[in-house]
């Protein structure tokens, strides 16, 4: 029976197969070879070794659009079928000829993708500018993890397809233009270092920028930081995973070299290295690919102004400087550095590890970012604007304190009614209905007092009349009855003799008795009746107490086939007639009776009349405003269905205005005047108590 293959050596089988692919790549890049049939097999062998389903092409025409120039797989794709899947496609392509960046596209990001399957996509280049794009079709279940390495190694073989584009060779040092476009792009690689004093910012710019400027196929920033050290930015990538096999690996071979603070390089032989980056380099070498790796370690800033003096120099040069972090420059397909690649990487490390070292010190200011924004804020008042301000904070100074300072009365708003002083309430006296015929309410509703209003239907009370009635009826005709036998036993006693009269007298004088216990039964029920009779005079006929108006409205209606229990409150009888007394009756919220009282107690102190003065309005006249005077407080709260919580008042017109004619119930809105307050708090003071009550503890 076969024993199974372990999974590690089917990697290492898989690893071994990949890198034999990417030699072939290589090979074939510097042969001459019809670019057709090049980038067929280029194609053949990326999609290979990626396991990619489909893959493309696309090159520049004379036109200047982007063509098919080899494909494999693409009707597998369905992009061609698909409406609208080449305009998506294409707008793609063009992302990544402007940027110049390899990409990985997946569903669900930012943009939209023309197939279901996830796009890696990396640009080719012919003398520093992007013509063409080679386009992966992965399969859309294709692990997270694994598609930044698919896109690293695409990138790592467009290099190569790039050098077959330009037909490059070993002697191009030599073109003086190179080392004129060498310069040139060194001085905008140092300018886009000072673009920034961010620490993340300048290492990105570092890594991408010294890519192309050295020619290699990846470059890495490492950094230390106290005992740390880490991989700041990757060539091609647009965040760093600290968990990756690779970066540890690199982070681990970094550390060594950034403590020797020397240059490393390594060409495939391991002769002449020191012993401790040995194992690390060994491992970056297994997990990377790299055939040839250099690190060129960075240092701290020296200081500008220097001491003078002997010992001063032997000092400095006694002080060995401390190196901060390092480059890793890597070369997939040649072990061979490029020429002047060692010291261009030190040019590049000396710029990239003075822009690092600002970008530290930058950042290690405490509170940075509010001392920039009150350096932005400072920055703004030059010249004109600093007038300006000066000129607008004087006017907002002028304003608070007018604000502060001008004092006037501090309003209390209370609404109500304008009503008369004299009010008597009309309560039913006993339990009844109150129907139509009992209603004596003149149509004018004005009243006098002992004026009868109401008469009431008592059914209980008048059965009770009725049944009184009955019985002095039947006592009447009890006591008839008996008079006629008196009558005829009289008539016997006359027309009898002897022991018969004697009988005859004894019955007159028995009915007699009868007769008068009847005409006393009958003497009980006439006064029975008689107290019914008053009980219903004094229960059901209900009089008005005081002279005056019932001011209610259709009051006929309001009290027709009404059933009322005693104690029940029918209306108000009120005196509005010449020379009555009026009064407003107001409710004022619950939240204003602090301002209200504390008036009344300041006016106490002050040897003053509780009685705040205050201004109204009537509605039926709103154009006039009437001064008044507050008369009473209630002692305890009620509830309003509007307002909420309320207290009652009360309050009187000053005498001798020129009022309008009264009318019973006419609305009312009263200010009563609380004493000084500021301008500021008689304008925000609901804000200041609404923080007083909800905001502060």
């Amino acid at each position: 029976m076969t024993e199974p293959v372990p999974v590690d050596e089917n990697l290492k089988k898989v690893r071994e197969r990949v890198m034999q692919l990417a030699r072939e790549i290589e090979q074939m890049s510097g042969q001459e070879i019809p670019p057709p049939i090049y980038f067929q097999e280029f194609l053949t062998r990326v999609v290979t070794a990626v396991g990619a389903r489909a893959g493309v092409v696309w090159l520049l025409d004379e036109s200047g659009r982007l063509s098919l120039l080899a494909q494999m797989n693409l009707e597998q794709t369905g992009l061609r079928e698909t409406p609208g899947a080449l305009g998506v496609n294409e707008k793609l392509l063009v992302e990544v000829m402007q940027t110049g960046e390899a990409r990985t596209l997946t569903h669900g990001g930012e943009s939209k993708l023309p197939t279901e399957h996830v796009l890696v996509l990396s640009a080719l280049h012919k003398e520093k500018k992007c013509v063409g794009v080679v386009e992966l079709f992965q399969r859309p279940d294709v692990p997270v993890k694994a598609q930044s390495g698919y896109m690293q190694f695409l990138e790592q073989m467009c290099g190569y397809a790039s050098r077959f584009l330009e037909g490059r060779r070993r002697n191009v040092e030599d073109n003086v233009d190179l080392k004129n476009q060498f310069w040139s792009d060194f001085e905008q690689f140092s300018l886009r270092l000072q673009r920034s004093l961010l620490e993340d910012e300048v290492a990105d710019a570092a890594a991408s920028d010294s890519r192309a400027l050295l020619g290699c196929d990846r470059v890495s920033v490492a950094i230390r930081k106290g005992r740390s050290f880490q991989i700041r930015a990757v060539s091609g990538q647009s965040s760093v995973n600290p968990r990756a096999n690779l970066i540890v690996a690199m982070r681990n071979l970094s550390q060594r070299v950034i403590e020797m603070g020397e240059t490393l390089i390594y060409t495939g032989k391991v002769e002449g290295l020191a012993p401790q980056v040995e194992e690390p380099l060994a491992a970056f070498v297994q997990e990377s690919g790299s055939r040839m790796v250099m690190l060129v370690p960075m240092f701290e800033n020296e200081a500008m102004v220097r001491k003078q003096g002997e010992e001063e120099d032997r000092e400095r040069r006694k002080k060995r400087p401390r190196a901060t972090g390092c480059l890793v420059i890597e070369q997939i397909a040649e072990s061979e550095p490029l020429p002047q690649l060692e010291q261009r990487a030190e040019l590049l490390a000396d710029h990239i590890g003075a822009a690092l070292w600002n970008s530290r010190q930058y950042g290690r200011i405490f509170g940075l970012s509010l001392w920039k924004v009150m350096g932005k804020g400072l920055e703004w008042f030059r010249g004109r604007k600093l007038a300006i301000s000066a000129a607008v904070l004087l006017g907002v100074a002028g304003l608070v304190a007018v604000m502060a300072l001008y004092q006037l009365e501090y309003p209390i708003k209370a609404e109500g009614k304008w009503m008369p002083v004299e009010q008597t309430a009309v309560f039913a006296t006993s339990d009844g209905l109150i129907t139509r015929t009992g209603i004596m309410i003149p149509p004018d509703q004005l009243v006098k007092k002992g004026d009868l209003l109401i008469v009431l239907q008592n059914d209980e009370l008048d059965g009770q009349i009725e049944e009184a009635k009955a019985a002095i009826e039947k006592q009447n005709n009890m006591q008839l009855a008996k008079e006629n036998e008196i009558r005829t036993a009289q008539f016997q006693e006359r027309s009898e003799e002897g022991e018969q009269k004697g009988s005859a007298v004894a019955t007159v004088k028995r009915l007699e008795v009868e007769k008068q216990r009847i005409l006393g039964d009958g003497r009980v029920a006439v006064k029975q009746l008689d107290q019914l009779e008053k009980r219903k005079a004094e229960k059901l006929y209900i009089k008005a107490q005081a002279s005056g108006r019932i001011p209610d409205f259709q009051l006929r209606q309001l009290l027709e086939d009404r059933p009322v229990r005693a104690g029940d409150h029918l209306f108000d009888i009120m005196n509005d007639g010449e020379g009555s007394q009026w009064h407003m009756e107001l409710l004022v919220e619950e939240k204003r009776m602090g301002h209200l009282l504390k008036a009344q107690r300041d006016r106490v102190v002050n040897g003053q009349s509780p009685e705040l003065e205050g201004e109204f309005k009537l509605a039926s006249q709103p154009e006039k405003e009437f001064t008044c005077h507050l008369t009473k407080v209630a002692t305890r709260s009620t509830t309003d269905t509007e307002l909420g919580t309320v207290f009652e008042l009360t309050a009187e017109a000053n005498a001798g205005q020129d009022l309008p004619p009264q009318r019973i119930g006419v609305e009312v809105t009263v200010h009563l005047y609380c004493g000084k307050t500021s301008l500021a708090y008689w304008c925000f003071g609901d804000v200041v108590e609404f923080v007083q009550k909800y905001v502060w503890l």
